[in-house]
């Protein structure tokens, strides 16, 4: 495939560690050039969260609350703070750093991304909008939880967040992975995390059922969102599969590394 080609990979429902490895495996060999640019669409089998590679925990997540409610918990790969992945599709982005790619900054990189994402939801009939772009961490409890936080690279309707993304860059490519959430459980969120607002707690939260009243199909989910990419990128997605080395390196990934509890609760 050339740089206006990228692989489309779309995984059914997988758990946590799978997710979170396949992301890195594709990442590295794209990296290695071993596997083309890659735009990969995924769901999780059960309820998880997801925290941030330098987050604490519990840090902002109440554990108790997680196995009360069969919530398993994983620890990605990429930065910035929980995710509870439910009703959601979870995109990742893996591209190697040549050409354009290389000279832009991380907020660089996500607005580039947020141009395809944008487009793609624009063909479902949403208009979206990037947040606003902020030099300072907020201060608070309110950093516990990825969806409290609208400044960029979030995606936003009208001001309510809609997607929320995290990256890593290494020296021959970078991974960029997010939650689109198709549905959201504010009272589930309050129980999870701590510093949810009791009072209104789905304020600020958006979700492609509540903006579509009735969601079409995944498959044709996906289809509008990767076809955004050549609508605002020029890259066509074309369908394709994991290659035997990813396969078999996301295994090594999911046992050794995001399937152990020493990776997980070591900050």
């Amino acid at each position: 495939m050339g740089e206006s080609s990228w692989r489309l990979l779309y995984d059914g429902p997988a758990d946590g560690p799978w997710n979170m490895a396949v992301d890195e495996a594709v990442a590295r060999a794209v990296g290695d050039g071993r596997a083309p640019a890659t735009l990969r669409f995924y769901a999780w089998k059960t309820s998880t969260v997801s925290l941030g590679y330098l987050q604490r925990a519990p840090g902002g997540v109440d554990l108790s609350a997680c196995r009360r409610e069969g919530i398993g918990l994983v620890r990605r790969i990429t930065g910035g703070r929980a995710v509870l992945h439910a009703d959601e599709l979870t995109y990742s982005v893996s591209v190697p750093l040549q050409g354009s790619w290389r000279s832009l900054s991380v907020s660089g990189v996500f607005t580039r991304i947020a141009r395809g994402l944008m487009a793609g939801l624009e063909r479902l009939g949403v208009k979206t909008s990037l947040g606003e772009y902020q030099t300072s961490a907020p201060g608070g409890q309110q950093g516990g939880a990825c969806f409290l936080l609208r400044r960029m690279p979030a995606l936003l309707v009208d001001g309510r967040k809609l997607i929320g993304s995290a990256q890593r860059r290494w020296d021959r490519s970078f991974l960029q992975h997010g939650s689109i959430l198709l549905g959201f459980d504010p009272y589930l969120h309050q129980r999870i995390f701590p510093a949810w607002p009791r009072d209104d707690p789905a304020a600020g939260v958006a979700s492609l059922r509540a903006l579509l009243g009735t969601l079409p199909p995944v498959g044709d989910l996906v289809a509008a969102l990767s076809s955004g990419w050549y609508e605002a990128l020029g890259v066509s997605c074309v369908p394709g599969e994991l290659l035997p080395i990813e396969r078999q390196a996301a295994g090594n990934l999911a046992r050794s590394r995001y399937g152990d509890p020493v990776w997980t609760f070591q900050r």
